[in-house]
């Protein structure tokens, strides 16, 4: 596109000020910490009294860039202080700032390179902000204001229905030859300036937003658009009119006309629009009250807003949570929620932020700090780039239920990731809200309970009924994508993920290990020189932790040199911590993670796995060890990467820990076929990796956005 059109040297910010010297200098104040050099500080005092004057001018002596400074003893009235303000400015660009707003961050670069990228030259750039009201040092942050087409496809599409555009005044930067080509700021529009002109200039250029909010918009009652909001909104609807008509090549009716037509409409009509207007009032005082302080008489005023027009206040409050946030010029969001992090996902997630991001897609982790049962585990982990997501666990009718609300985050999402949990109430109103909201929502899990037999969740109808609303189902693998399908999901709106962990990373520490790695783990173990078998995951129920010490003394029985390694923890530890101590042949050595991990499991056999199969099945055949378990029916989805007789085996359900150890005893008594099994696990090992794990999500979720709703 060649040289910029514009820098900050090209901008001047407007600030006029009446005499609220507390606002002012909060004010100016942001506007020193966020505004980058070169950029004109222009400030108009109107009427205002001689101590806010002097401490101003303190405050602007310390402006990065040029200044410049407009008084009047007497107050003008607004449009003439506005138009007096922009007869003096000297640059092609223009913010006219609010004296009771704040700036959150340097939304100015994000602008001015929206300017110089975009095609056709834009008129106005405008930015997404955060309502805030309260005390003018220390705002109270409230909720969103998200207003503007972000597109030049969705301007076009604005411009051409008619619609006023209800930008943010005060977050705004202009072309000032188009300002002055619609003539400035009539008394008329006093109470909707922002409507009129922006829509006016909206034939000069596209009028746009960056969705960032990086800028406080405060909403009180002592504003025009609050004291005058009958007017306000009638002025809005005679905007749209002048620009409809425009549009269609009509002559626009003067204001007189609109207002005596919009009065001589049927008594029904005009009762309506008044219910939609006082909804809209009552809830704008109840949202600043509720802001300010006074929670009780927001409250008041926001059930009086959805009583007097239930449309006008739902659509309020969908508004309230905003479309984007931190999106960079309209990029697609993806949020996932999880109740914790697993120290083994971490990799994951960071290959599928930077992946998503390679493609222009952005992802938020937000993420609980999990239960006492994830804490047991002893793997909970955490990441520099995730966002904290509060968890509260609730006993109801005896049951425990989850609430995560994470409402503000989804609804500014165009994709929202949960784990398929009938438990987790969030889920509930995801489901049912996303029907109100842009964003879609999808599950990742198993696809069913596959654990019901033993733990039986009192869920699964409720599960099977989200499934079906949900808008695409990222499943563990294939076995989780056929529940997923038989709970109701279409199959093309099913992504397999190959549930993984970071098999590439575990070759890799194998590769690197010492040659007398083996020796180094016995002699710090005290073990002998015979096979050794291990256990590697969490102790409890569902892995059986007795059957496991009983499965071990049986096969110490039968190979009496066999050595027993024991890596993990949990809330039956106590099993193998109490055979520990009385058997110098089994080591427990709790949890370990990472290298450490590796190292000592890496002088096994083969694994034990009598109870429930899992994902630690993966790591196992990463370390090629074959794993033999038990043909119980409450094996998670990973149990489909064992095949009996190739990589692992499988003995009966009903197997007793006597006949569970000769099977292992046989296996280790056979060189040739263990060689075999190990052999064929490395090779499954090899086939699952975190990469192709992640790569299957980021196309999956890139599928899910551009999918029609369900």
């Amino acid at each position: 596109m060649g040289e910029p059109r514009y820098t900050p040297d090209d901008l001047t910010i407007a600030l006029n000020t009446l005499d609220r010297p507390e606002y002012l200098h909060a004010c100016v104040e942001s506007l020193l910490a966020t505004t980058p050099p070169g950029v004109t500080l222009q400030v108009l005092f109107n009427g205002t009294e001689a101590d806010t004057r002097q401490r101003t001018l303190e405050q602007i002596a310390h402006w990065d860039g040029p200044t410049r400074v407009l008084h009047f003893d007497e107050l003008l009235p607004i449009d003439e202080s506005h138009n007096t303000a922009l007869a003096a400015v000297e640059t092609p660009l223009v913010n006219f700032m609010g004296d009771d707003d704040v700036v959150l961050g340097n939304r100015l670069p994000l602008i001015i390179e929206t300017f110089n990228t975009t095609e056709p030259l834009p008129s106005v750039v405008t930015s997404f902000a955060r309502r805030i009201a309260g005390d003018a040092a220390n705002p109270t942050i409230g909720s969103n204001k998200d207003l503007g087409p972000t597109t030049v496809d969705e301007w076009r599409a604005w411009h051409e229905s008619g619609k006023a555009f209800e930008l943010l005044w005060p977050g705004s930067v202009l072309r000032v030859d188009a300002l002055r080509a619609i003539g400035g700021w009539e008394l008329e529009f006093a109470a909707s300036f922002d409507n009129r002109i922006f829509s006016q200039m909206s034939f000069h250029g596209p009028v746009l937003a960056v969705p960032d909010r990086q800028f406080g918009f405060r909403i009180h009652q002592q504003s025009l658009s609050t004291s005058k909001w009958s007017t306000q909104r009638q002025i809005v609807r005679f905007v749209a009119a002048c620009h409809l008509a425009r549009i269609e090549g009509r002559p626009a009716p003067t204001f007189p006309e609109f207002v005596a037509a919009e009065d001589a409409e049927p008594a029904w009509k005009r009762a309506q629009r008044n219910l939609r207007d006082e909804s809209g009032l009552n809830f704008r005082v109840g949202g600043a009250k509720a802001l300010s302080g006074d929670r009780s008489g927001g409250a008041l005023h926001l059930v009086k807003a959805a009583a007097l027009w239930p449309p006008a206040f739902a659509d309020k409050v969908r508004d309230q949570f905003g479309r984007r946030t931190g999106a960079t010029h309209g990029r697609p969001v993806v949020v996932v929620v999880l109740k914790n992090t697993n120290k083994y996902r971490t990799n994951l997630y960071d290959l599928m932020r930077e992946r998503l991001n390679e493609r222009g897609i952005e992802m938020r982790l937000l993420v609980a700090g999990g239960l006492a049962e994830d804490h047991a585990k002893g793997d909970q982990a955490s990441l520099p780039w995730s966002e904290q997501a509060d968890l509260t666990e609730i006993n109801v009718a005896g049951r425990s239920v989850l609430w995560q609300p994470a409402f503000r985050a989804s609804f500014d999402a165009d994709l929202v990731i949960t784990e398929q949990a009938s438990k987790q109430l969030f889920n509930i109103a995801l489901s049912i809200g996303q029907r109100a909201m842009k964003t879609k929502h999808c599950f990742w899990g198993h696809g069913k309970n596959f654990q019901e037999s033993i733990e039986p969740s009192g869920g699964e109808g409720l599960k099977q009924k989200l499934t079906e609303r949900a808008h695409w189902f990222f499943a563990y693998n294939e076995i989780s994508a056929q529940a997923a399908i038989e709970a109701g999901m279409p199959a093309d709106r099913v992504t397999a993920v190959m549930n993984s962990t970071d098999t590439a990373h575990i070759r890799r520490l194998l590769a690197a290990l010492p040659a007398d790695n083996d020796s180094q783990v016995r002699a710090e173990l005290g073990m002998g020189t015979g096979p050794v078998v291990l256990f590697m995951g969490g102790l409890y129920p569902p892995k059986r932790p007795d059957f496991l010490v009983e499965a071990a003394h049986r096969l110490r029985e039968q190979v009496p040199d066999v050595e027993f390694l024991v890596i993990g923890d949990g809330s039956q530890a106590h099993f193998v911590a109490d055979a520990a101590r009385d058997a110098d042949w089994i080591h427990h050595v709790g949890a370990q993670y990472g290298d450490e991990r590796i190292r000592l499991a890496s002088i096994a056999s083969l694994q034990l796995m009598p109870g429930m199969v899992g994902l630690n099945v993966v790591d196992a055949f990463a370390l090629g060890l074959p794993t033999i378990t038990t043909d119980i029916d409450y094996h998670s989805p990973e149990i489909e990467y064992l095949v009996d007789g190739h990589n692992g085996l499988v003995t009966a359900a009903d197997a007793t820990p006597t006949q569970f150890a000769a099977t292992v005893a046989d296996l280790l008594g056979d060189s040739e076929r263990l060689t075999t099994l190990q052999r064929n696990a490395a090779a499954t090992g090899n086939s699952l990796s975190i990469e192709d794990m992640s790569t299957r999500l980021v196309d999956g979720i890139e599928v899910a956005l551009a999918a029609p709703r369900r």
